[in-house]
């Protein structure tokens, strides 16, 4: 049942899907067709970057950036796996704007498993150069021998020999078929028409009767229409992409394939070409590309079809997985629905988190304030315990004096102790304060580390858990690395690089925001260090009071405890002012951290309006994305409908037949795997690529 499936649903999907196009085709406007990205890759063959394309100064020939990006999911993959030496061809063909070749290239690539030291070849090329390495070749006729020294052997060169399949572009404006040359710059109402021929009938046996068949291709050509020229666009059958600028159009064809199966076109119509109409303004086109492979019909030979019963079984099973497909759309739909209506919700919250990001900046623009106040006051303190301290010197030198004032000191001294306990009992709130504040605003800071690190990994960054120790070594290094890879990309591909600059300035500004809220929360350890220091010189202040308490109490119960009293009083002193230098030391850090604080939250405030202002964005692509899903869905159920169902019902009857024409189309497929020869013991592939002309 795999190998029916494998084998029969692979040509009826061809042609089934490329019905189902003609018949679902409808006009499709520029401002209509479906946005997609279109993705920047590289071709994956060996030799196609130096080697196609417009000549460059050097000599060389380069395919062109548009169509490497439109054909790299055609050109990709599809490799020969195999234990033996295998020669995999690529055929360039550059041809005018009416499809017509004027030049062919042959890339050649022999893939060296055994790492034999010498590899004996054929080709029918002209002017051959090994193109990846130094290694040289002898040859007699078309038989050469490569010094391969077990490596591989990459060459091209040129011939003039006939096609399998050839391209015919022809174009009207207004009605009227013109030539290129015609219609370039001209206004009006333009169908370029895109007609495939296949060259390759060879005779084969059909129900013990000989019969011509062609050696199966699948074409598939792309031209890219630029949108402020073409408007209007109508392609019916084609694939229409928009990137915001340009309309690219797909056009798929099978020349041959009607007449190979026998089917009648009242069934299923298999095109051998297509046509795109639109309106256009001063008529200029980029090159077309074509590709075309029959490596797709290669394993039609081995169709293992027992009996009717089980093919209608896996037409069945077909069916229900299209059902299936169509069920899992709706899904989708319904899911991103749900995501959309979400999406409101995740709006109202970061409304709120913007207020009240901006009462915390307020709040800390006051705190600041008062930090300032608190600052400039333990200045002056010092600069009174400096004063006091210099007039307990003098009060130890000149005792005799003191006795006069002791009683208005011993006041004093009262008062003194009273407020340095105060004073002390307050700082001690702070300190007592100070665990919880550094520990939420910790919390704060490990909960931005922890979203940018799934911002990043969601951004497709592989990076390590975010930590306060290590964040800026890691985004600097992912920044770096995407700064490199917009260089890479900058000459190649600039909407690429533009991609990976605005992801590197987007990483920039994640760490700036990081960076802003460590600098608070450095700036509030100091603080809450400043604040225990205040503490302690608090502490040191009230046992300065204390001890001056107790000196002017003896110098009023005697002058002979004067004397001591006078010395404790020059102690006190001395601990008043160093208390008083660690209270202004700490309030100036104080100052420090508060203002590092309020900075800090006046950049959380700004990231957090920056992504409120993104948030509108976020829901336009959520839109945008349901959107898409409820035309995938809606499609899936024609393709449905107009394919499936039609090509079960297509076959109904004709099966027996049908299934030995796909036997002999697989085996004629499976003998065609080269162009410009191949040695007798290599396994082969080849593909066409047909380049033509611009009209500019």
């Amino acid at each position: 049942m795999k190998k029916i499936k494998t084998g029969m649903i692979s040509v009826g999907l061809c042609a089934a899907l490329v019905v189902t196009g003609v018949q679902m085709g409808r006009n499709i406007k520029a401002d209509e067709v479906e946005t997609e990205a279109l993705e920047t890759v590289t071709i994956q063959t060996k030799d196609i970057e130096t080697q196609v394309g417009d000549v460059t100064a050097d000599g060389t020939e380069q395919l062109g950036m548009d169509a490497k990006d439109l054909f790299n999911s055609l050109l990709s993959g599809g490799s020969v796996q195999s234990n033996e030496t295998t020669k995999e061809e690529t055929v360039y063909v550059i041809a005018d704007a009416e499809g017509n070749a004027q030049k062919i290239i042959v890339s050649d690539w022999i893939k060296n498993v055994k790492g034999l030291d010498a590899l004996n070849d054929r080709t029918e090329l002209s002017g051959v150069e090994n193109v990846k390495g130094d290694e040289t070749f002898t040859q007699d006729g078309n038989d050469c021998v490569w010094d391969a020294k077990g490596a591989d052997i990459s060459y091209q060169g040129q011939t003039e020999k006939e096609l399998p399949v050839a391209v015919k572009i022809t174009y009207e404006l207004d009605g009227k078929v013109v030539t290129p040359e015609q219609i370039r710059g001209q206004s009006g109402h333009v169908v370029m028409r895109f007609e495939y021929e296949n060259k390759t009938k060879q005779e084969v046996t059909i129900g013990g009767k000989q019969e011509s068949m062609y050696v199966p291709f699948l074409m598939l050509t792309g031209v890219i229409l630029d949108d402020d020229r073409f408007t209007d666009i109508k392609a019916p059958g084609c694939k229409l992409i928009n990137d915001g600028s340009r309309t690219v159009a797909i056009g798929l064809a099978l020349p041959g394939l009607q007449e190979n199966l026998g089917i009648d076109r009242e069934k299923i119509d298999i095109p051998e070409s297509f046509a795109i109409e639109a309106d256009v303004k001063e008529f200029s086109m980029t090159m077309s590309v074509t590709v075309a492979t029959n490596e797709v019909f290669g394993n039609l030979k081995n169709l293992d079809i027992k009996d009717l019963d089980t093919l209608s079984a896996s037409m069945e099973e077909l069916t229900n997985g299209m059902d299936q497909l169509c069920d899992g759309a709706e899904t989708l739909r319904d899911s991103l629905q749900t995501l959309l209506d979400k999406s409101g919700e995740l709006e109202t919250g970061v409304n709120r988190l913007v207020d009240g990001s901006a009462s915390l900046k307020n709040g800390l623009a006051q705190a600041d304030a008062g930090a300032g106040q608190l600052s400039d006051g333990a200045k002056a303190l010092k600069d009174g315990a400096d004063q006091l301290k210099g007039g307990a010197d003098a009060l130890a030198a000149g005792v005799g004096e003191l006795s006069a004032g002791a009683a208005k000191l011993d006041a004093g001294a009262a008062s003194l102790s009273d407020g340095a306990g105060k004073l002390q009992a307050g700082l001690d709130t702070l300190v007592g304060n100070n665990e919880s504040l550094m520990g939420g605003a910790g919390q704060v800071f490990d909960t931005m580390l922890a979203t940018a690190e799934a911002q990043l990994k969601e951004a497709g960054a592989d990076v390590v858990q975010l930590t306060k120790e290590n964040y800026a070594a890691v985004l600097n290094g992912t920044e770096d690395t995407l700064k490199k890879a917009a260089a890479a990309y900058a000459q190649a591909d600039p909407q690429t690089a533009a991609v990976y600059q605005a992801k590197a300035q987007a990483v920039a500004q994640l760490k700036a925001s990081l960076d802003g809220y460590n600098t608070f929360y450095n700036g509030l350890k100091n603080y809450t260090d400043g604040v225990a220091e205040s503490a302690k010189g608090a502490g040191s202040l009230k046992t300065g009071a204390d001890a001056l308490k107790e000196g002017t109490g003896s110098v009023k119960e005697g002058a002979t405890a004067l004397k001591d009293g006078a010395d404790a009083l020059k102690n006190g002193m001395s601990e008043l002012d160093n208390g008083a230098e660690a209270l202004k030391t700490g309030a100036d850090s104080l100052k420090e951290g508060t203002g590092a604080l309020t900075a800090g939250a006046t950049q959380l405030n700004g990231g957090l309006n920056e992504l409120k202002g993104n948030i509108p964005v976020l829901k336009a692509g959520v839109m945008l994305l349901h959107n898409g899903s409820s035309k995938l869905a809606d499609g899936l159920n024609e393709v449905n409908e107009k394919g499936i169902d039609r090509l079960t019902q297509a076959v109904e009857g004709e099966l027996e037949g049908l299934i030995e024409r796909v036997r002999a189309m697989g085996d004629l497929s499976a003998q065609y795997y080269n162009y410009a020869g191949i040695a007798d013991d290599m396994k082969g592939q080849v593909k066409f690529i047909i380049r033509t002309d611009e009209i500019k």
